[in-house]
């Protein structure tokens, strides 16, 4: 698939660009955690393009089984492309209608995806279904938009381009669901008895303002509402970001919410 075509090219610069500010640094903490697990298969729902399935590859034990799956066919095709995925068995699955027996893996993770299913607890529930007795659920979702300083910034921008009508990504969706009340209420729903929460606070690092307003706006799902919104969105985006951080390297801070649930 050509760059040429849309998706595959939001893809790229979300690797580029959006992956190793903000995705990467916690694909590498939630790995970490998971390596302490030993009780395979492994399941990775809603994989994107391959973060949490890059660092899992090279950390878990050779042992583990790793099965990564994903409703969008091009992302797959993406992620299992990259260099260090051999050792991973790929599949077009959707995270609400796994296609997979009850009781198949020992453990099953996400990144970042569950904070925007369109239906957290029909999704929470087919992971409990397909999960072993003692296995465990690990996902991390995004902090509240005020813990975040950076995607904070990128927000209020937005928001000045349209008072009182931002595109919603990333204050509703991507860190909208940062409250472990309301993850433990959906988990509860779907059946899930045991559940631990912890903060994880991590820096954040990019080269330039003009790096990180390509990986929010061209890179994830508010590219499409830049683009036909906000023609100068991204530029918009690049000046507000230096006004607040400098013209140089970024450093700020970030925070995402860790949840292992069982039961």
């Amino acid at each position: 698939m050509g760059l040429s075509d849309p998706a595959a090219s939001m893809l790229a610069t979300r690797d580029r660009y959006f992956v190793p500010c903000v995705m990467a640094p916690f694909a590498e903490d939630l790995a970490r955690r998971l390596g302490r697990l030993t009780n395979g298969p492994v399941l990775e729902i809603a994989a994107d393009t391959g973060a949490l399935t890059l660092a899992m590859a090279a950390s878990l034990s050779a042992g583990l089984t790793i099965i990564a799956t994903d409703p969008d066919p091009a992302a797959i095709e993406h992620a299992s492309a990259k260099s260090g995925m051999a050792r991973v068995t790929w599949q077009t699955a959707e995270p609400q209608a796994l296609p997979f027996q009850d009781a198949t893996f020992g453990v099953v993770a996400c990144l970042f995806a569950a904070a925007t299913l369109p239906d957290r607890v029909a999704t929470f529930q087919e992971v409990r279904r397909v999960m072993k007795r003692g296995a465990r659920f690990l996902f991390s979702v995004p902090g509240h938009i005020r813990q975040n300083p950076v995607a904070d910034c990128i927000h209020a921008a937005l928001e000045t381009l349209s008072p009182g009508d931002p595109p919603s990504f990333i204050g509703h969706g991507l860190h909208g669901y940062g409250d472990s009340e309301t993850i433990d209420d959906d988990l509860t729903e779907a059946g899930f008895t045991d559940a631990i929460y912890t903060a994880v606070d991590l820096p954040f690092a990019a080269d330039s303002a003009r790096e990180v307003a390509m990986g929010y706006c061209l890179g994830t799902p508010l590219r499409a509402e830049i683009q036909r919104r906000f023609p100068h969105g991204t530029d918009s985006v690049t000046q507000a970001l230096e006004k607040r951080f400098g013209t140089g390297k970024i450093k700020a801070t970030m925070r995402a919410q860790v949840v292992s649930a069982a039961g």
